[in-house]
């Protein structure tokens, strides 16, 4: 089994959409996939409560009813982590993971809460010795503005790997409001999205590590 976390304290980054979507890519695939919910909000089980029938299942669980470890058999298991989560939670959760996804979006405010969370959780994981990679994904990103490389100069300046970049796109939107992700729409609608998702999948099945 190989487990995934997707987490930052700032709220509005993404973090749903990253689990939801990554977590279709494996269940294409295949593989048995499990999401575990520990938003109070509870985006992503709404998610899984909304996908349709004719697309290959996806265990979805409600992480603050307590059972967060799948079941035995399952290859794949992407936990999405609720905004304001205390750094102390977030280095338990790591202690479980292999991979931690934290995405970023391209404003001041949110770089700066990066930086300090990051700097914090490198800091966790290097004294309890875990095992586990981090990195980060710019989310909703428009490569032609300002902004966009001002967000690269930042994360390209981190400790952690810089992994991938997810554009501002309304795929997302669509595949969120109807429980499936941009792996199971019409490839000529998804095409550039997919293509974006290659670099970070790669980096989450420790294919490759970007720098």
């Amino acid at each position: 089994m190989r487990s995934i976390l997707v987490v930052n304290p700032k709220g509005g980054c993404g973090k749903t959409t990253i689990a939801t979507n990554l977590a279709t890519y494996y269940s294409v695939w295949g593989m048995s996939t499990a999401l575990v919910d520990l938003d109070p909000q509870q985006s992503s089980m709404d998610w899984v409560k909304a996908r349709p029938d004719s697309e290959n299942p996806i265990q979805g669980f409600n992480g603050l009813t307590g059972k967060i470890y799948p079941e035995e058999g399952t290859e794949r298991v992407i936990y999405d982590c609720p905004a304001r989560t205390d750094s102390a939670k977030v280095a338990r959760l790591i202690k479980l993971v292999d991979v931690v996804i934290i995405p970023v979006m391209p404003s001041a405010i949110d770089m700066r809460v990066a930086a300090k969370f990051i700097a914090d959780i490198v800091g966790k994981v290097r004294a309890n010795n875990s095992h586990a990679i981090l990195g980060v994904v710019a989310n909703r990103a428009q490569k032609n503005y300002h902004s966009y490389a001002a967000l690269l100069d930042f994360l390209k300046a981190l400790e952690v790997p810089f992994v991938g970049t997810i554009r501002n796109s309304q795929n997302y939107v669509k595949a969120a409001d109807t429980g499936v992700g941009i792996f199971e729409m019409p490839i000529a609608e998804v095409k550039p999205d997919m293509k974006e998702w290659e670099p970070i999948i790669n980096w989450v099945e420790g294919k490759r590590v970007l720098k």
